[in-house]
């Protein structure tokens, strides 16, 4: 069975793709490439550091400030921000806002610790960002639990759209997503709403994990965790934005969480931690978040990984010592292991017992999740963003038949062809291999979340992103974070630094901005005006909203490819399908 629109040779290099995708590129080793591996890898590691200084420019709004200085009282003091006029709407913002005590020194490593209460001004025009390897033009700090908050001049009372950036969990920062033209077109519109983005702990720095560390029993009453500490300033941050951002103008029972990639899957994981108390949150947005397999790693492996490597690296034996590393010297070592790694991921997300019991998969699948409205969704080509710089934009079928070797198993493997037709039908066969390997790693994903929420009486709506930039070059198609460039349009001078959106294009952005805005406001994304009716997913219609200058709804498109074939291997029980 061969889906009608199997063909898409056309599209994309990802300038930001080192801040937004979920997997920093990896180069599959096969026999005929080993010797190059290193040299490879460390091409990739260069071409992303190159992609995060493109973004310097757009990362300070590139709108000319007016006097005014909004003020926003919150536990912590008073906070004097900025404010911008674009087009024709007056923002307020606010950055390097601090939401946890700093982990540095003991409290490295250690679950965020709150605030204590305090008076005083402060001025809120410095942002950061967490440690890592790439350095965009802003102040890398240990000191970085600190969030943006965009909102519209007097604002009262406003719904909150909390973002959570991606970058494969070793990359990004919350000042990167410049929201104030998302916040100008919502109250252009008339649906008004406030956006913070925040920062988190990165590789090994939030997500290491350590023996010693989880016996220290840090977490609440005295429970052990390690390996969480990103996750854990995400909670942490949505805790003091619940307690304070009613002093920005927004309402504190009315937050919707969001994020993509990395950003996507820490949703996920919000979502279904046991820590998420009900009523933490009120909706959910999940971008190129669903991957499969699940990005949680069992506390062994990632102790063995992580914690044991850093500590033989080293030469440290105590907490003590690790904690007394610079943090050169960790990101160092880091660095090392993402090398190693099959999608060069230093560190991710670990099943501690504490902030995760098991994969994402198997809570869905046993309804152990927050019961929220849900937005969820994917791109047309999710997994071009590396494989088509992998294989040099095209692969023989030699070469593809190596790779489906390396991440499905031998079962896997036989039914392909059975779902989606000889890949000799192909004139490239990497636009083969993309449709299968987007399928399993992120649009199957998606729609199982969209029908377990359909299942429990929970509206879940479900797209595609699959607007293609004339100006991108050939093989990417429609991949892995290119709809932020129409929710964050400040980002596409930095995708394609010569181009301008056309007045459709600029449409397309509007409306996509107005299906969100609307989502964060009332649980469902329809709008007066819109061009086509956003439905919610249910399982008799199998439907997804195809987002593009036509939008529409379709039935069943994913129903062959996901239901007969991805879909048998999603919730393992612990048993894993997936060699990666």
């Amino acid at each position: 069975m061969i889906r009608e629109e199997k063909k898409d040779n056309s599209v994309c290099v990802i300038i930001y793709r080192s801040l937004t995708t979920l997997y920093i590129y990896k180069l599959v080793i096969y026999e005929n490439a080993k010797k190059n591996i290193m040299t490879s890898s460390m091409y990739i590691l260069k071409i992303n550091v190159l992609a995060v200084l493109v973004l310097i420019p757009s990362i300070i709004p590139s709108i000319v400030a007016n006097n005014k200085l909004p003020r926003a009282q919150t536990k912590q003091g008073n906070y004097i921000g900025r404010q911008a006029s674009i087009n024709g709407a007056n923002v307020n913002y606010w950055y390097g806002i601090p939401y946890a005590q700093q982990p540095i020194g003991n409290l490295r490593w250690m679950p965020p610790q709150v605030l204590s209460t305090s008076n005083g001004t402060n001025i809120a025009y410095s942002p950061n960002a967490c440690p890592q390897a790439f350095n965009f033009g802003i102040l890398l700090t240990e000191a970085c639990l600190t969030l943006n908050v965009y909102a519209p001049e007097n604002a009262i009372n406003l719904p909150v759209y909390v973002w959570i950036h991606g970058g494969s969990f070793i990359a990004g920062a919350g000042i990167a997503f410049n929201a104030t033209p998302f916040v100008s077109t919502s109250m252009n519109y008339s649906v008004p709403i406030v956006i913070v983005t925040i920062n988190y702990r990165l590789g090994f720095l939030g997500f290491l994990a350590d023996q010693q560390f989880y016996d220290e029993k840090s977490g609440i009453n005295n429970r052990s965790t390690t390996g969480n500490y990103g996750i854990l300033d995400q909670m942490m941050a949505l805790d003091w934005i619940k307690k304070n951002i009613a002093g920005f103008g927004g309402d504190p029972e009315q937050i919707t969480i969001g994020g993509e990639s990395a950003g996507g899957v820490s949703i996920s994981i919000l979502l279904t931690s046991p820590l998420i108390k009900s009523g933490t949150y009120q909706r959910a947005i999940v971008e190129s978040g669903t991957i499969w397999p699940n990005f949680a790693t069992p506390l062994p492996t990632a102790i063995n990984n992580t914690g044991n490597f850093l500590r033989t690296a080293v030469n440290c034996t105590t907490t003590q010592c690790l904690r007394n590393l610079t943090v050169d010297q960790i990101i160092a070592i880091q660095n090392i292991v993402a090398l190693k790694n099959l999608f060069q991921v230093a560190a991710s997300p670990v099943i501690d017992g504490y902030v995760l019991n098991d994969i994402m998969e198997n809570s869905y699948a046993r309804g152990d999740f927050q019961k929220v409205p849900l937005l969820v969704g994917t791109t047309t080509n999710e997994t071009s963003t590396f494989t088509c710089p992998l294989f040099n934009n095209s692969a023989t079928i030699e070469q593809v038949q190596a790779f489906f070797n390396s991440v499905y198993n031998a079962t896997m493997i036989s039914q392909i062809p059975e779902i989606y037709g000889p890949i000799s039908t192909y004139d490239n066969p990497l636009s083969y291999l993309n449709l299968v390997y987007s399928d399993s790693w992120a649009h199957c994903g998606s729609r199982r979340i969209a029908n377990k929420f359909f299942t429990y009486g929970v509206p879940s709506y479900l797209f595609t992103y699959h607007h293609l930039i004339p100006a991108a070059p050939t093989c990417f198609g429609v991949s892995h974070a290119t709809e932020l460039i129409m929710l964050f349009p400040s980002f596409l001078h930095d995708f394609y630094p010569n181009y301008n959106f056309t007045t459709s294009e600029q449409q397309l952005s509007t409306n996509m901005m107005l299906y969100w805005a609307n989502f964060i406001r009332t649980s469902n994304p329809n709008f007066e005006g819109s061009p086509a009716n956003w439905d919610p997913y249910t399982i008799a219609s199998d439907n997804d909203f195809v987002l593009d200058i036509i939008p529409k709804m379709r039935n069943s498109y994913y129903n062959a490819s996901c239901s007969y074939l991805w879909d048998s291997y999603a919730v393992t029980n612990n048993t894993m399908t997936h060699r990666a």
